[in-house]
C-alpha cells in the first residue's frame, strides 16, 4: 500500500510542477504549438483549469488504485508541487527543468535526494490540454530505497480529465480515492472525514 500511495502522490506532485504557474492554457494543443519550442522559464509553464480533475494512474503497465478525484484551485497549484518532498523528512529536490517540444508537448526532468529513502531521477512528457484533459508519461529511476520494490526504473502513465467545478465544501488539494477515502495532498496525505458526515473507512 505504501508503494501505491507513493505513486499517487508522486503523480500529483510532478503534474503540479508543470501546472503551478499562470501562462499558456494548453500543452500539446493548437495554442501550445503556436509558442516557440525550447526551454521554459517558471512563468511560462501552463496551469491547470481550476475545478475537479479525474485521474487514473498505471505503473509499469498495471493500473494503480482506480480513478481518483482531485480538487484544484490557484492556491493549491502553487503548493502541490512541494507535497511529495515535504512528506519525506530530509528530502532535497533540485529545480525541475521544462522544455516545450516542437509538437507542443512539455518534457521535463527532475531529481530528488530523499535521504534515507534513496534518490530519484525522473524524466517525463506531458501532452494534451490543461483546460480539458492531458496525459503524463514519466520514467523514474530510484536507488537506495529501503523498500526493494521501489528501486530500479518504473514507468508511470497519468490520464487526467477535467470534470467540472469542485464539489461543495471541497478545497484545493482535496482528493477522493477510488475506495471513497478522502485526504488532502497539502496535508501530506492525512485522511480527513467527509465534510458534514462520518469518516470513510478504507
Amino acid at each position: 500500500m505504501r508503494i501505491v500511495s507513493a505513486a499517487g502522490l508522486t503523480a500529483v506532485a510532478f503534474v503540479s510542477l508543470a501546472a503551478c504557474n499562470k501562462s499558456a492554457p494548453a500543452a500539446g494543443g493548437s495554442s501550445a504549438v503556436a509558442n516557440a519550442a525550447g526551454p521554459l522559464s517558471i512563468n511560462q509553464i501552463p496551469h491547470r483549469k481550476p475545478g475537479l480533475w479525474s485521474q487514473t494512474i498505471s505503473m509499469d503497465g498495471g493500473a494503480v488504485g482506480g480513478a481518483t478525484q482531485l480538487c484544484v484551485d490557484a492556491a493549491s497549484e502553487a503548493q502541490m508541487s512541494l507535497a511529495a518532498a515535504q512528506s519525506t523528512p530530509g528530502a532535497q529536490c533540485a529545480a525541475p527543468q521544462f522544455n516545450r517540444n516542437l509538437d507542443g508537448s512539455l518534457s521535463f526532468t527532475a531529481a530528488c535526494d530523499m535521504g534515507a529513502n534513496g534518490k530519484i531521477q525522473t524524466t517525463g512528457v506531458i501532452k494534451g490540454d490543461f483546460n480539458s484533459g492531458y496525459t503524463s508519461t514519466m520514467s523514474s529511476s530510484t536507488s537506495g530505497s529501503p523498500e526493494p520494490a521501489m528501486n530500479g526504473t518504473h514507468t508511470m502513465l497519468i490520464t487526467a480529465t477535467w470534470t467540472g467545478p469542485c464539489a461543495p465544501g471541497q478545497v484545493g488539494g482535496d482528493m477522493v480515492l477510488a475506495n471513497g477515502m478522502k485526504m488532502n495532498v497539502l496535508s501530506h496525505l492525512t485522511p480527513v472525514p467527509p465534510r458534514g458526515g462520518n469518516s470513510v473507512t478504507p
